[in-house]
């Protein structure tokens, strides 16, 4: 347990458990601990493939300096607008989204200003190329010139190319439509995230007088969350951002072994591995915390991008329970055996709601009263997990003490250093992204751009489409 904060129970993957057909040895994992030397070298000496971007190790350090500064352009933007939008896809928006729903109020947008700490409404854009969200977007913000504060909106560009169509075309739409509603002082209230030195968005930036932070060129997308990719939308949200990165730094601390059992990331990395071995290939992340549903979604491209590759890799699903128990839980309870299920778990809630008794009992619950809501999903989780490892179905645990942005900055970092040991013990990049470019190279030919002409020629080329129905 990291300082009393997070607790990992792996009882539910193990022998003991749940039975000598699909359960794991301990002579299992004391043969993999000789990989983990190798693993363990190749992450912190770089000598792994994609070790140029291995920058994210020491976040928890060196993004130490720049706190100041992401707070300062955060609470401007919160003096300065009452709707704020961060424009990005993929790593570029998946985090900041993951601790906006974790941290803050469920309905922070729906509250009033005051309720929501005087800080901004939050929402995400440049993440599709869907025409209603984008349009229903637009009709929350003021025609004309915003009247008052409530209808100032300001916005945050990611992306360290400038290139990423998705993101770009949203930006060049709000961007124009900033500059009608604001005129000369358009720049007060666009941010640019992007690259230190090069990309169209950097030389727009630049040309423009944007304020403007930096993603590392030793990071990569999926691993930029404790960068200002992420920081920065938490902090104009309200979220204790020096927290967050607090828990990533003691995190980092207690992943400095090369041995399974003191490096909480590796022996995660083990079990995982072990399973996609077995067969599992399918990695289910059951959050059992509605609020943590994007912390799944923001692991599911982390695993899905840095271990889909090379015909290898676990396919990462996120559910929600009890929620998804009754769709994909009959599934996971009296499907194939080719799951291996994380459950993401948390022990306290900040505000409690008790069942009362009813004189009637029409709805025959009182046998609940004097029960809390979470003490009723404790026991769902608790018997769920005991009828899958009856049934020989893996299971394991990350309990968090409280949902805090301490206790997510260390659960990132353990997620990030895990799946790169993961990658290495694969025998692949986890830190590269190939497979992405094929549909980009299509899609852009498509779009007509001249130096992807060949791709369109390809496309232009393919077979008839005979075989379809048609009425």
């Amino acid at each position: 347990m990291l300082n009393g904060q997070i607790e990992f129970d792996y009882n539910n993957m193990m022998v003991s458990h749940i039975g000598s057909e699909y359960g794991l040895q301990e002579s299992d994992l004391t043969q993999l601990q000789k990989s983990f030397a190798d693993v363990h070298t190749a992450i912190h000496t770089g000598s792994g493939a994609g070790s140029d971007y291995l920058g994210f190790l020491s976040l928890p350090e060196t993004v130490q300096s720049q706190i100041p500064r992401i707070q300062e352009t955060a609470n401007q933007i919160a003096e300065k607008s009452d709707i704020h939008l961060v424009l990005g896809i993929g790593g570029s928006y998946l985090g900041g989204r993951a601790l906006f729903e974790a941290l803050c109020h469920p309905y922070h947008n729906q509250l009033d200003r005051a309720r929501r700490g005087e800080r901004p409404r939050l929402f995400f854009e440049g993440n599709n190329l869907d025409t209603d969200s984008l349009l229903s977007m637009l009709d929350l913000l003021p025609e004309g010139t915003p009247s008052s504060l409530a209808e100032r909106w300001s916005m945050n560009v990611v992306s360290k190319s400038g290139g990423t169509l998705e993101t770009a075309v949203t930006f060049r739409i709000l961007r124009q439509l900033a500059e009608s509603v604001y005129g000369d002082q358009a720049a007060e209230y666009i941010v640019a995230t992007t690259d230190a030195k090069a990309g169209k968005l950097k030389g727009l930036a630049d040309a423009q007088a944007y304020p403007q932070f930096v993603i590392p060129d030793d990071v990569g997308g999926r691993y930029s969350i404790l960068t200002p990719v992420g920081l920065l939308p938490a902090a104009v949200a309200g979220i204790d951002i020096q927290q967050l990165v607090q828990g990533a730094a003691d995190m980092k601390a207690a992943c400095q072994s090369s041995s399974l059992q003191d490096n909480p990331a590796y022996l995660y990395a083990a079990l995982q591995h072990l399973s996609w071995q077995a067969g599992r290939s399918i990695s289910v992340m059951n959050i059992w915390d509605k609020a943590l549903e994007y912390v799944g979604f923001w692991y599911d491209q982390l695993c899905a991008e840095s271990l889909g590759k090379d015909g290898k890799g676990r396919i990462p699903i996120t559910g929600v329970c009890t929620r998804d128990l009754h769709s994909r839980g009959q599934e996971l309870q009296d499907g194939p055996h080719n799951t291996v299920i994380t459950n993401l778990i948390v022990e306290q809630m900040q505000r409690k709601i008790e069942l009362q008794s009813d004189p009637g009992n029409s709805d025959e619950l009182n046998y609940l009263a004097g029960t809390t809501l979470h003490e009723m999903l404790n026991k769902a989780h608790d018997g769920t997990n005991y009828a899958y490892a009856r049934e020989g179905r893996p299971s394991m645990n990350f309990k968090l003490k409280e949902r805090s942005a301490y206790n997510l900055g260390a659960l990132f970092y353990l997620f990030e250093l895990s799946t790169v040991a993961e990658g290495y013990l694969m025998q692949l990049n986890p830190l590269n992204q190939p497979g992405v470019e094929s549909y980009k190279n299509f899609m852009f030919g498509l779009l007509g751009r001249e130096d992807k002409r060949e791709y369109r020629e390809e496309f232009e080329s393919r077979p008839a489409h005979d075989a379809r129905f048609q009425r």
